[in-house]
């Protein structure tokens, strides 16, 4: 375990932070720190909060000088507000392989209804990676596309550094699920002085919205649902990828994993975290899943 990836989006003038991960409402949060970045740019622009990263965005999420850059000098300040969106793992799963999988055909070469397959090629993926066999590439064809979109949380933001820096906000599936964590980030941006009709404007568009990438509607949605709650063999390697997820982020509810791991404070429960303070006391340990 370490940290593979940090994307951060930064707005100097609000000494604002956001960092975010795949398949944890990325998209929208890129529109909103891209509005407040250069709201003049986007609004003349008519750009939406549905934009992807296929589209001519107002801002360039990969921009390492400017939007996508995260100084020193916000890094090194008490000033600075930093803020992600985190998303159930499991819940996160099945988001990804409806969008990957089944949407774009991408789905780690198995075939697009084989989950089983899907979930035991991300496990032997995320071993090779956490020790430094294989390294995580975004280009849209390499082989490492699959695995951003999928990584465990934990495996984001700097989180074995930061994790408490941040302003956590659990996001949901759906536009429901929404309320609470936007009313959150609402509450952030007017600490920050952020113009209340800029605000007005996020929050109306982050409770509507949907990229093309949001599957809470997709038709197979409940089935695939039903397969990640009711298959062994499924649920074995999502609980290997992902328990340390659980661990580390009491935000997400426990209770719909299998015994022993949903057991907060048991002595297998006691095992991981010490597993998971040696890795931060040595974060040259990158090896996360075990067998």
């Amino acid at each position: 375990m370490g940290n593979f990836r940090a994307d951060y989006l930064s707005v100097p003038q609000y000494n604002l932070t956001a960092c975010y991960y795949r398949k944890s409402m990325s998209q929208m949060i890129t529109n909103t720190m891209c509005m407040l970045y250069d709201p003049e740019h986007f609004l003349s622009g008519n750009h939406s909060f549905n934009e992807t990263w296929m589209d001519q965005r107002a801002c360039n999420p990969h921009d390492k000088n400017g939007f996508a850059n995260f100084p020193e000098n916000l890094q090194n300040t008490s000033q600075n507000t930093r803020f992600v969106f985190i998303r159930d793992p499991f819940d996160r799963f099945i988001s990804f392989y409806l969008d990957k999988c089944l949407n774009e055909e991408q789905c780690y070469n198995c075939e697009r209804e084989d989950i089983r397959c899907v979930v035991r090629e991300m496990y032997k993926s995320f071993l090779k990676i956490s020790k430094g066999q294989k390294k995580l590439e975004s280009s849209y064809n390499n082989s490492t596309y699959m695995d951003i979109h999928s990584t465990p949380t934990t495996w984001n933001c700097d989180f074995v550094r930061f994790r408490n820096v941040y302003y956590i906000m659990v996001i949901g599936s759906d536009l429901e699920e929404r309320k609470e964590p936007i009313s959150k980030l609402v509450d952030i941006l007017r600490r920050k002085n952020v113009p209340e009709n800029y605000i007005s404007k996020i929050k109306l568009n982050l409770l509507k919205s949907e990229t093309k990438h949001s599957t809470h509607s997709s038709k197979f949605r409940k089935l695939v649902e039903e397969k990640v709650r009711n298959d062994k063999i499924i649920r074995e390697y999502l609980h290997k990828i992902y328990f340390y997820d659980y661990l580390v982020f009491p935000e997400f509810d426990r209770a719909h994993l299998d015994p022993p791991y949903n057991m907060s404070n048991s002595s297998f429960d006691e095992k991981y975290r010490k597993d998971y303070e040696n890795i931060i006391r040595n974060q040259e340990d990158l090896s996360m899943l075990k067998n």
